[in-house]
């Protein structure tokens, strides 16, 4: 019953985590979009192993890390900056491609040649949010449902994180899934996408901003 409830928990934890558009996510809307559904689960599965390096990050390093931050206020700025700047980016960012019927960039010019799988694990990697997400969940679990630390048996850990890779991939696999019925109903989905998460990501900040100001 242990195993299960680990599992699942994990599964749980990585399928809320997973829901919030962000940077994978419109990667694996695009690809499926642009080419095909085989080619963003290239994106899907390195994307949810990167995710198990955070997690065992956040479980191995949490208080240190949330401590760390909260005694140094220039990295709290610092992380507000960059969200900023990402936001407005994504917010007024133009690309210059050739468009579909559906007003979809379908030639990119590229200064770089990822590979799907280097893509989804770069993605899945350098995510701050999502760092910061686990860091939270594995701090609440430890305080109010299950024991979870780098001293937990092997068995449970190892469940858990299996848990947590089908959540993400069962999540990625939805969006990835159901992208073609959303570029039916709505053109120029990406561009919309991408302009909804730079406006969250600019709101999120000037609310770090307020917060650190009336705060310190």
């Amino acid at each position: 019953m242990t195993i299960i409830t680990y599992f699942f928990i994990g599964l749980l934890a990585a399928i809320i985590g997973a829901l919030p558009l962000g940077t994978t996510n419109v990667a694996v809307i695009n690809t499926t979009i642009k080419e095909n559904l085989k080619n963003a689960l290239k994106i899907v599965y390195t994307a949810a192993l990167a995710e198990l390096i955070l997690v065992v990050i956040a479980i191995g390093f949490n208080m240190q890390i949330e401590n760390f931050i909260t005694m140094n206020i220039w990295l709290q700025y610092t992380i507000a900056v960059l969200l900023l700047g990402v936001g407005i980016i994504l917010v007024i960012g133009r690309k210059e491609c050739v468009k579909d019927e559906n007003e979809e960039c379908i030639i990119i010019k590229r200064r770089y040649n990822l590979s799907k799988q280097m893509l989804g694990f770069i993605l899945g990697l350098i995510n701050p949010t999502v760092l910061i997400y686990w860091i939270l969940v594995i701090s609440f679990l430890n305080k109010k449902m299950i024991y979870l630390t780098v001293n937990v048996d092997h068995l449970l850990l190892a469940v858990f994180l299996s848990g947590v890779f089908f959540g993400k991939v069962i999540t990625l696999y939805g969006y990835g899934r159901f992208s073609n019925i959303l570029k039916v109903k709505m053109k120029n989905i990406t561009t919309r996408v991408n302009r909804v998460i730079g406006i969250l990501l600019v709101c999120v900040s000037i609310f770090q901003f307020t917060k650190l100001v009336f705060t310190n």
